[in-house]
């Protein structure tokens, strides 16, 4: 069977997504030919909501989302026959570290680009009951175990099989009042700065909403969605609470710490 991808793909614009789903279109026409079970590297929100869009549309295929834990973020997609029933997930591993107060996510993550792993071959990256659990591709794992020996300075030691326990998520809660619900008048009031600033901020694809890059200062923001700014951090949009006299609104944001 040949898919036709052009049809496929006629609804997704951005070319870095087209590549990922170039990708998946090409894993599924092996499913369908080969009758065997193949995943994806690892994906972003946004982009398994993408994949999704694309693989329904075949019956011949079923697929299961993992990222290794429950309360993953980035994860993979297993591929594989609609006969199947028993399929081994096998290919996410966790290599684990004891915690260090001085080693933060972006320390973990540069030192694992810094031994020429691809970033696609990584999943969630995560602090935990005095450990950094680190989830990957398992093809990788084994040259990470041995090569991953020092991350901001520190020495480290990875092992697998240590016991995982998925954080509970703390907020700090943070209350801004706005005259509308556009993202740039979002991001201008969150980050106390010129709707100018906002506005260049957006443009130069410095934002995402929900995992997605977001360039149009004039979107109207909802309910829940999150909102990330790169060096600045995340935020959610918790709800408005009220809207005052002068049609402002008063907006209750959630802080990841």
């Amino acid at each position: 069977m040949k898919i036709d991808r052009s049809i496929l793909l006629n609804h997704i614009f951005e070319d870095d997504k087209k590549v990922v789903l170039r990708n998946l279109i090409d894993k599924v026409e092996t499913v369908i030919n080969k009758h065997i079970v193949v995943s994806t590297d690892f994906l972003d929100p946004y982009e398994v909501y993408l994949s999704k869009s694309i693989l329904n549309k075949f019956d011949e295929i079923k697929y299961t989302i993992s990222g290794g834990y429950h309360s993953f973020e980035r994860s993979i997609i297993y591929v594989y026959p609609s006969y199947l029933y028993d399929v081994d997930y096998g290919d996410i591993k966790k290599l684990s570290f004891k915690d260090n107060e001085d080693i933060k996510h972006k320390n973990v993550l540069g030192s694992l680009m810094s031994l020429g792993i691809d970033r696609k071959k990584v999943g969630d990256i995560v602090f935990s009951n005095g450990y950094c659990h680190i989830f990957l591709k398992s093809e990788i794992s084994e040259y990470v175990k041995y090569n991953l020996t020092k991350i901001n300075q520190s020495n480290v030691k990875l092992e697998e099989n240590i016991e995982f326990i998925a954080p509970v998520l703390e907020y700090e809660f943070k209350k801004i009042i706005i005259s509308s619900l556009r993202l740039d008048t979002f991001i201008g009031a969150i980050l106390k700065i010129s709707r100018a600033n906002a506005i260049s901020l957006i443009e130069t694809k410095k934002v995402k909403v929900n995992f997605k890059d977001e360039t149009k200062p004039s979107i109207k923001l909802n309910q829940g969605d999150l909102i990330s700014i790169k060096k600045y951090g995340r935020f959610i949009f918790a709800d408005v609470e009220q809207i005052t006299k002068k049609d402002k609104y008063v907006i209750n944001i959630k802080i990841p710490k």
